[in-house]
């Protein structure tokens, strides 16, 4: 069976929960691990009533070919990595640790 790695956030604004769609997108459809091939987890989920969510994704580096997730939220969207790590990541610790290039988001996108 194939890893998965559990990412968590909650967005708020001026101390009150933001409402709207957190999407990981993979620039992979699929990866291969030992000889077997599985597809990417591409998950998109509606932020709970306090402004969080959680989900599990596919980690970047299960496989030869690098790649990695664009994930939009309610704060912008960012392009990371996820190499796999039981303990899982916040959304902030995976895109300041993962992120490629600067640490702001790239922009803000209607979801």
């Amino acid at each position: 069976m194939l890893p998965t790695c559990t990412v968590t956030a909650r967005f708020t604004r001026n101390d009150e929960p933001v409402q709207g769609l957190v999407r990981f997108t993979p620039s992979r459809l699929w990866v291969v691990r030992d000889g077997i091939t599985w597809a990417c987890l591409a998950p998109e989920v509606r932020l709970s009533e306090d402004g969080s969510f959680t989900v599990e994704v596919t980690p970047t580096d299960t496989d030869p070919v690098w790649w990695r997730y664009l994930i939009e939220t309610p704060a912008g969207w960012w392009e990371a990595s996820i190499p796999h790590n039981e303990a899982g990541y916040t959304l902030r610790g995976l895109v300041g640790e993962h992120h490629p290039g600067s640490r702001a988001a790239y922009g803000r996108r209607a979801l």
